[in-house]
C-alpha cells in the first residue's frame, strides 16, 4: 500500500485497473486489489491470529471504556479501539494453543493525568467490591473532580463490567456493584481517571484481584 501526498495531480479516488485509490481518516492511499491466497497460513500467522482474537474478545466487552481511555491519543491513523488492540495484544502470553492474557499487563487507558496510588480491594458483602485509592494531598496538579472508571473482569464467566463517572478522584472510595455470578470468583479490577471534559486520561492501573463475597 502506498500513501498519497498532496501534489500536482490533486486528489484521486476510485479504481484504475488493479489499483484502488482511497482514503481513511487522515490517510490517502493506493493499494492493489487483494489476491486470494492458496497457501496455508504459517505457524506464526496462526499464533498471531489467535493472539489477536483473544485480545479482541476481551476488549470487545469494553469498547466504550477503551474508546474513552484511548480517545485522547493520536487517532488520525487508527481508531481508539485499534490503538487499544495494538497495545494489549502485547499482553498475550503462554504457548500456542494455550494462549492467555497477562491481566496485570492489560492497559485500558493512556494519558498524562496523575494515576491512582495504593488502590485496594475488599469484598465483604454479596456482589460488592469496595475500592479505595490514596489521597495525594501534596500533589497540586491533580484534580479532585476527575472522573473514575472502574472495570471488573471475571475470567470464570468471561464477563467484564464497568462503572464510569459514578465516582470522582476526591471520593477516594467506591462501592462497585458487580453481577451476583461473580460471587466466589477471583476478579481482576482496573482503575483510571478522566478529566471532566474527557480531554485527558490517566494511565490505567491494575488494582489486582479480589475474591467476591
Amino acid at each position: 500500500m502506498a500513501e498519497l501526498k498532496p501534489g500536482v495531480i490533486g486528489t484521486i479516488s476510485g479504481k484504475i485497473d488493479n489499483v484502488v485509490a482511497s482514503s481513511w481518516r487522515a490517510i490517502k492511499y493506493l493499494r492493489g486489489l487483494a489476491k486470494t491466497s492458496k497457501k496455508d497460513p504459517s505457524q506464526l500467522q496462526i499464533i498471531q491470529r489467535a493472539a489477536f482474537a483473544l485480545t479482541y474478545n476481551f476488549l470487545a466487552q469494553l469498547e466504550d471504556e477503551v474508546n474513552l481511555g484511548f480517545g485522547n491519543m493520536d487517532t488520525s491513523r487508527a481508531t481508539a479501539f485499534n490503538l487499544a488492540m495494538g497495545e494489549n495484544v502485547k499482553a498475550v502470553g503462554g504457548t500456542y494453543p494455550d494462549l492467555v492474557l497477562n491481566f496485570p499487563s492489560v492497559v485500558l487507558s493512556k494519558g498524562r493525568l496523575i494515576r491512582s496510588k495504593n488502590a485496594k480491594l475488599v469484598s465483604t458483602a454479596p456482589a460488592i467490591i469496595n475500592v479505595t485509592w490514596a489521597d495525594l494531598k501534596k500533589v497540586k496538579s491533580q484534580s479532585l473532580s476527575d472522573k473514575v472508571t472502574l472495570v471488573a473482569y471475571d475470567p470464570a464467566d468471561d464477563l467484564a463490567v464497568s462503572s464510569s463517572g459514578e465516582a470522582v478522584r476526591g471520593d477516594y472510595k467506591f462501592e462497585f456493584e458487580v453481577p451476583e455470578s461473580f460471587s466466589g470468583h477471583d476478579v481482576h479490577v482496573y482503575l483510571f481517571f478522566t478529566r471532566q471534559d474527557d480531554k485527558k486520561n490517566s494511565l490505567s492501573d491494575y488494582c489486582g484481584t479480589v475474591t467476591v463475597f
